[in-house]
């Protein structure tokens, strides 16, 4: 099928396209939420749609939903223009939307996050419905260790510069998707450290505490080329 948004088709068309095969569909779960100040805030929105698209013209028999642009972000709320929502309600509110999207009749629904934050929410909801009725890529630390990889056997970079936020990783992948919305000219390195690390002071002390302008990594050096090679390695 040429045309995979479901938000861009009649009701009829799904019901049609529905009744003749078997459909599953894919929801893009983005946030909204500082990237440092050379990024958007809809960076995670923005790439959760490209890995939406890439994996359904890559299997077939699917549609993509409108993605949820919000996700769990109250670690960024230190940063101006953040939004968020707890997990409890973000779980409550997919499982709505997930449950409408397979009484229609979709076979099963796929759930990718261009956010980690997400990751944690993303596992509750689909222990809440029947195996096989939700599939979710929320393996954080396997998707980052994907990246990383990328980074030292085909960029030959350290994975501390390469990053998990507002680094050479997402700068590269916007440079790519939306060269418009990157500001080169506000580069500026932030937490440069091993992950685990990271991790562990975000999630207690917020973003802000880990980085003051909101960045892991170095967005410096950044380019397309390498966006590409990332977002191959997170779809494959």
């Amino acid at each position: 099928m040429a045309d995979l948004k479901l938000g861009e088709m009649t009701s009829k068309v799904v019901e049609d396209l529905l009744v003749s095969q078997n459909l599953d569909l894919i929801v893009p779960l983005g946030a909204c939420e500082q990237h440092g100040p050379h990024l958007p805030l809809s960076t995670d929105q923005i790439i959760a749609e490209n890995l939406a698209e890439r994996v359904a013209n890559a299997v077939g028999e699917i549609l993509i939903a409108p993605s949820i642009p919000v996700g769990v972000s109250g670690h960024h709320l230190s940063f101006s223009g953040t939004s968020t929502i707890s997990s409890e309600n973000y779980v409550l509110h997919l499982i709505d939307i997930i449950s409408a999207y397979l009484q229609h009749g979709f076979r099963t629904v796929y759930l990718v996050t261009g956010h980690a934050g997400n990751c944690t929410s993303m596992n509750l909801i689909k222990e809440r419905f029947e195996e096989g009725q939700v599939v979710s890529f929320d393996d954080w630390p396997i998707q980052r260790s994907l990246i990383h990889d990328v980074a030292v056997t085909q960029l030959d970079l350290n994975p501390e510069i390469v990053g998990t936020h507002a680094g050479h990783f997402e700068t590269s992948i916007i440079l790519l998707l939306r060269p418009d919305l990157v500001h080169e000219d506000a580069y500026e390195a932030g937490f440069v450290g091993p992950a685990d690390q990271a991790s562990s002071k975000l999630m207690s002390g917020g973003m802000h505490a880990l980085s003051s302008i909101g960045v892991i990594g170095d967005p410096h050096g950044a380019t397309a080329e390498a966006g590409e090679l990332y977002l191959e390695a997170l779809t494959n």
